[in-house]
């Protein structure tokens, strides 16, 4: 995934977008989403743990 791609192989944007075939703008935007979503899953797992 682009996640494990920027984070864990640390690719810049560029790399990642030339890997993928997608602009660099669309590289960064999925990125966005992907760490929004995984925030939201991430707090919405605390909370119910805390039940």
């Amino acid at each position: 995934t682009l996640i494990a791609l920027y984070h864990q192989q640390e690719l810049s944007y560029e790399e990642i977008a030339q890997i993928t075939s997608l602009p660099d703008g669309t590289v960064k935007n999925y990125l966005f989403r992907a760490r929004k979503q995984l925030k939201q899953h991430l707090l919405a797992s605390y909370q119910r743990d805390d039940l």
